[in-house]
């Protein structure tokens, strides 16, 4: 089986619409979250670069997947952009329903045999320096980070934010979500897709002979689900994006890849945020006996 591996597309961002874009030859093509914002928009975004439906294409929602537009000008275009996390998951459903998209939102899928999971998985905020304790964490992801500014919830007031509190149920379901599938034997491959790192390795700068030494907003990007690669049954790939740089490595019987599109070129620079960053990337797992058959 070809999958094709994609994440960050991030084509709402000024400066990085998606002009041209040529589908590899793969089976399945999967995108590891952060098309645009809000997710209903990214789902017919990526639905428009890939118009073949007779391919099973697979979506993980990102953190932007939920961010929701405050400017009332832009709103009252299209009032689909003021949007909640609750509103944004429902009709994420919808259009993947419609469009033929298989989205995962901590659910799994069989397809030709191989087991996807997948999961925005979200941080458990372990990877901080150790200088800071955890409200102090706490206050610079809220200060510092849009995750807690954009993301609404409840009524979607602007006094209505994401919360790390919320953040950490989130990331703990989705852990138990992962690791009960994990733990159900499987005949074929399995193949786990997050939009948040599983390991502090795909941190910018880490350094493995300081493997506890992190920067101050480490914590958001990544956390050590290491222990899931290297058991009896172990994925035999693990996808995410959210870091905008190219991963590629192996935890015990696991590979681990990351291909974000990221960023346009900052002002004055010639060059993208990743310029490493493919869009054919095309990788390829064996193949089972043919089916497709949704897991929960």
């Amino acid at each position: 089986m070809r999958l094709h591996i994609v994440s960050d597309l991030h084509a709402d961002i000024g400066g990085n619409a998606i002009t041209e874009w040529t589908p590899p030859e793969a089976d399945v093509v999967v995108v590891a979250g952060d098309a645009m914002a809000p997710g209903s928009h990214a789902l017919r975004l990526v639905r428009r670069l890939y118009r073949d439906t007779s391919i099973p294409m697979i979506y993980v929602p990102g953190n932007h997947d939920y961010y929701s537009e405050g400017d009332r000008k832009v709103v009252a275009r299209d009032p689909t952009l003021k949007t909640t996390r609750d509103t944004e998951r429902a009709r994420m459903r919808e259009v993947a329903a419609e469009l033929g998209i298989v989205l995962l939102d901590d659910e799994a899928v069989a397809i030709d045999g191989v087991r996807f999971v997948g999961s925005t998985l979200w941080s458990d905020l372990r990877a901080s320096p150790r200088h800071m304790t955890f409200e102090d964490v706490e206050r610079e992801a809220r200060h510092n980070h849009n995750d807690f500014r954009l993301i609404k919830v409840d009524e979607g007031r602007s006094r209505d934010r994401w919360t790390v509190r919320r953040m950490l149920s989130a990331h703990q379901a989705a852990r138990a979500f992962i690791e009960r599938v994990l733990a159900e034997p499987h005949e074929g491959d399995t193949v786990v897709i997050t939009h948040a790192a599983p390991s502090y390795r795909s941190l910018a700068g880490w350094d493995p002979s300081a493997p506890t030494t992190f920067r101050e907003m480490d914590s958001l990007y990544a956390s050590d689900l290491e222990y899931l690669m290297t058991g009896e049954n172990a994925p035999a790939l693990w996808i995410h994006g959210h870091v905008h740089h190219n991963m590629d490595y192996s935890v015990g019987a696991t590979r681990v890849i990351c291909n974000p599109r990221g960023y346009p070129p900052e002002r004055g620079k010639r060059h993208r945020e990743n310029p490493a960053f493919d869009p054919g990337l095309v990788v390829e797992i064996e193949p089972r006996p043919t089916q497709m058959m949704r897991i929960r």
